[in-house]
C-alpha cells in the first residue's frame, strides 16, 4: 500500500480530498457536529486541507493531533490552515467527529494505522470515558481493500469515506 500511495501524483490526492469533501458536506454526519479532530495530511494521504477549510468557513471548531512527549495523541485547535493553539477540552468540544487515517480500510470498519496505535489507544480512551464521537476513516479509493488484520486492540470505524464513496457501518465499537 505504501509504494501505491508513493506511486500517485499530489494533485490526485487533493482531487480525492475535495470529492469526498463534495460526498460528507451535504450529511446529516456534517452538519450534526459543531467539533472535528482531523489529521493534517502527509504527502502520501488525501488531502485533509479542504475539509479543515469548509469546517473552518463554516464556524466549526476544528481539531488536529500531535503526539505528546508521553506518546499519546492530543488534538489542538486550528484557528487557520497555517496554525494552531489551545487544546482540545474534554468537557467543551463533544460530541466530536474524528476523521482518522490509515494505510488501509475495509468494508467492516477495520483500519491498519501505521504501527503506532496512536489512533486505537485514543479512541479506546474516549470509549473508556464515556465520550461521544464517530470516527470515520478518510482515504483514497483504492485504500478501501477486502480485509485488513485486525486484533483486540484495534478500533473499528463508524465510516469510511474515500473520494468515490462514503460507507456508513455498525457504530458499535
Amino acid at each position: 500500500m505504501k509504494e501505491l500511495l508513493r506511486k500517485r501524483s499530489r494533485e490526485e490526492f487533493r482531487s480525492q480530498g475535495e470529492r469526498a469533501l463534495s460526498l460528507l458536506r451535504p450529511t446529516r454526519l456534517w452538519s450534526g457536529f459543531s467539533s472535528i479532530y482531523i489529521f493534517l495530511s502527509m504527502e502520501t494521504e488525501i488531502d485533509t486541507e479542504p475539509f479543515i477549510s469548509a469546517a473552518l468557513e463554516e464556524g466549526k471548531k476544528v481539531f488536529a493531533p500531535k503526539i505528546d512527549p508521553g506518546e499519546k495523541l492530543e488534538f489542538f485547535s486550528v484557528l487557520s490552515v497555517q496554525g494552531n493553539l489551545g487544546k482540545a477540552s474534554e468537557t467543551e468540544d463533544f460530541p466530536v467527529l474524528i476523521l482518522c487515517p490509515g494505510l488501509a480500510f475495509d468494508r467492516e470498519g477495520k483500519r491498519l494505522g501505521r504501527g503506532k496505535a496512536y489512533y486505537d489507544r485514543y479512541i479506546a480512551e474516549l470509549e473508556n470515558g464515556g465520550r461521544q464521537f464517530f470516527t470515520l476513516g478518510l482515504c483514497m479509493d483504492f485504500q478501501l481493500v477486502n480485509n485488513v488484520p485486525f486484533d483486540n486492540n484495534d478500533r473499528k470505524m463508524n465510516g469510511i469515506l474515500t473520494g468515490d464513496n462514503i460507507l456508513f457501518l455498525n457504530s458499535e465499537q
